[in-house]
């Protein structure tokens, strides 16, 4: 096992760690907005682990993480032999095949990440300036993950109870795949 593969788990442990002492003083504070930006945060290192896990060239995937650890963007060769920068809606993408509901927090979370109108959510509820069908599968999944009644409205306010245990899923399935990454298995 190499050790940038044991650097780059580590980096993830560490973030993830830190993720949780200040979600929990965050929900303490009934600091919302900042829980959902965590939550983000939390998902971003769950996207580039999903990524990495679905790339069979484990030389690439080091090539991956060492650029993670000097301080780069992650690229990849096209087919004209140029390097494009992966973006994070192409590791979204990927991690979304596998758990449906990545896509949403992490849409939802990028209004908090990025200054908008997510952040007057006290005021205006900005589950409301998502399509009928989004909101419904975000209900769909916080009743099939964490038991939120189906007829109760969306509301930052509403799932803020829920906020801890939708962190933790998140993370519990990160950890999962850790394995993956540190002994070159693929995650399908």
């Amino acid at each position: 096992m190499t050790d940038i593969r044991q650097k780059y788990i580590s980096l993830i442990k560490n973030r993830s760690e830190e993720n949780q002492k200040a979600l929990a003083l965050l929900v303490s504070q009934r600091l919302f907005g900042n829980c959902i930006s965590i939550l983000r945060q939390e998902l971003d290192s769950f996207v580039r682990v999903i990524y990495l896990g679905q790339i069979s060239d484990f030389n690439e995937r080091e090539r991956l993480m060492n650029q993670t650890m000097s301080g780069d963007k992650w690229t990849v060769l096209t087919a004209n032999n140029k390097l494009k920068q992966i973006t994070d809606k192409d590791m979204v993408a990927k991690a979304s095949d596998l758990k449906g509901y990545v896509r949403y927090v992490y849409k939802f979370g990028c209004g908090f990440i990025h200054l908008s109108d997510f952040h007057d959510y006290v005021t205006t509820n900005p589950f409301d300036k998502l399509d009928y069908s989004e909101q419904f599968d975000i209900v769909f999944y916080l009743h099939q993950y964490h038991g939120f009644p189906r007829d109760r409205e969306l509301s930052v306010e509403s799932i803020s109870f829920l906020i801890p245990a939708i962190f933790e899923k998140v993370s519990s399935n990160l950890a999962y795949y850790f394995d993956n990454i540190l002994n070159n298995k693929m995650i399908d």
